[in-house]
């Protein structure tokens, strides 16, 4: 009877932490992909992915939906201002991880954190409770920029609940420009510069650029120092050749360069800035846009060519 009544109480156990382990796995839906524009004046939003299914609602040729998830080649499932069904990909344009929209969210998780750019090393601006609502403005690499309680910041999008749309979304043609975070003075002036950085993740690359609309590796360099006072050389090569002080890998700080070669380590060929834990953002190539890359990636491990300081830590 003991025996019993002990396994019993084991099962009981066993049970609940089970239950409380799916609750908190289920607490937080995937991380939507970004976001996409509708390229015909009738695109029907279904319950599955195939026309067989039910029609959901139609959407309108200019409409931004969010990306949750690339079923494979012919359907994408995606949410429209709280309706979340299946749309057939090939009526979509423009599927892009960043993009600006305007929406009503719901926080799903508990002691959310929003912050200053989407990365979870960022600044915190505030953390707010499930249930909150909040206005989203857009997408950016998984992560919905916000407007919440005087705060414009960042919450990983498998927190938030798109409920419906303010406005009409924002057509590709106007997107807005990403803005940077005002500098926090509570940081190093290398940090300052990484937060600013991020805010530019998802950005287009354009050879030769050196705006948000569009940047190059140097590109991006040279708009960062040059938003603090300072001025670098135009070119990868001529950063690495021209500007700051040598260091080794291992003396690397945020707001650092970092420089690779793509040809067997015979010249300078790219650059990114040093975020810290290994990480560097960059203006990687067309079609990919600013991304944040490990330095410890093969790829990045085999091309690394220096590092070099040009602020003063």
């Amino acid at each position: 009877m003991k025996y019993a009544k002990k396994l019993v109480l084991i099962i009981t156990i066993i049970s609940a932490v089970a239950s409380m382990l799916a609750v908190s796995g289920s607490a937080a839906n995937t991380i939507a992909y970004g976001a996409a524009t509708v390229s015909t004046q009738d695109l029907r939003l279904r319950s599955g992915a195939g026309t067989s299914y039910s029609i959901i609602t139609h959407l309108s040729e200019g409409d931004i939906v969010v990306v949750l998830d690339r079923t494979n080649s012919e359907w994408y499932k995606v949410n429209f201002h709280g309706s979340t069904g299946y749309v057939s990909a090939p009526l979509l344009k423009d599927i892009l991880t960043r993009e600006n929209f305007n929406a009503r969210g719901r926080l799903i998780g508990d002691r959310v954190n929003i912050r200053s750019s989407p990365r979870t090393a960022s600044n915190i601006l505030g953390t707010y409770r499930k249930g909150t609502e909040l206005t989203v403005i857009g997408i950016n690499n998984g992560w919905y920029k916000v407007k919440h309680d005087g705060h414009t910041g960042y919450i990983r999008s498998d927190f938030v609940d798109i409920i419906g749309g303010y406005q009409a979304a924002v057509a590709s043609s106007t997107r807005v420009s990403p803005t940077a975070p005002a500098p926090n003075p509570n940081l190093t002036l290398g940090q300052q510069m990484v937060e600013f950085a991020l805010a530019f993740v998802g950005c287009d690359y354009i050879y030769g650029g050196t705006s948000p609309t569009g940047f190059d590796c140097s590109g991006l360099v040279t708009y960062v120092y040059k938003s603090f006072g300072m001025s670098v050389t135009r070119t990868a090569s001529g950063q690495y050749r021209d500007n700051g002080v040598h260091i080794n890998k291992s003396e690397l700080a945020p707001g650092d360069l970092v420089f690779f070669s793509n040809n067997g380590l015979k010249s300078v060929t790219h650059v990114g800035i040093y975020i810290g834990d290994d990480e560097f953002v960059h203006a990687s190539r067309p079609g990919v846009g600013v991304v944040i890359s490990r330095l410890d990636s093969s790829y990045y491990t085999k091309g690394f060519f220096g590092a070099k300081r040009i602020i003063t830590q």
